[in-house]
C-alpha cells in the first residue's frame, strides 16, 4: 500500500487558537522509545505540518491511573485498544514546531494554535 504524500506544511498561517473538531486526517500511535507512553504523529489539520506528541502513561487521559503502578516501580499495563480509545477522546494541539507569525511567547506548544480530536488512529508498522 503506498502512502499518500502529504500536503506542504503551510509556514504563513497566522497562529490562531482555533478549534478544528474532529479531524477526518489519519494519525498513527507507537510506543515511545523508553516505553513510558505513547507517540501520535500526524499531520495539522489547519497548518498541514507534521505534528507529533507524546503522552505518558499514568496521566490523565492517557489510558491509564498508574500512580500506584509508578510507586511500585512497575510499568501500568495498557493495551493498543486502551490507548487507541483514550486518544480518541483527547483534544489534540498542533506541535509542528515552526513559530507561526503571531505565536504568543507564553504560547503551550510551538505551532499554529490548532486543536482537535482524531477520528481515526492506527498502529504504526514496524519497518
Amino acid at each position: 500500500m503506498t502512502e499518500r504524500p502529504r500536503a506542504s506544511h503551510d509556514f504563513s498561517t497566522v497562529y490562531a487558537e482555533e478549534d478544528m473538531g474532529e479531524t477526518a486526517t489519519v494519525f498513527t500511535r507507537r510506543a515511545s522509545l523508553d516505553g513510558h507512553g505513547v507517540v501520535v504523529d500526524g499531520t495539522c489539520p489547519r497548518c498541514q505540518g507534521r505534528t507529533t506528541t507524546e503522552y505518558r502513561h499514568g496521566l490523565p487521559g492517557t489510558g491509564t491511573k498508574g500512580l500506584l503502578t509508578w510507586l511500585r516501580g512497575e510499568h501500568p499495563v495498557t493495551t493498543p485498544d486502551d490507548d487507541s480509545d483514550a486518544l480518541t477522546r483527547e483534544v489534540h494541539y498542533c506541535e509542528c514546531g515552526h513559530p507561526h507569525p503571531n505565536l504568543p511567547p507564553d504560547a503551550a506548544f510551538t505551532g499554529c494554535g490548532a486543536s482537535w480530536r482524531i477520528r481515526t488512529l492506527t498502529a504504526e508498522r514496524a519497518t
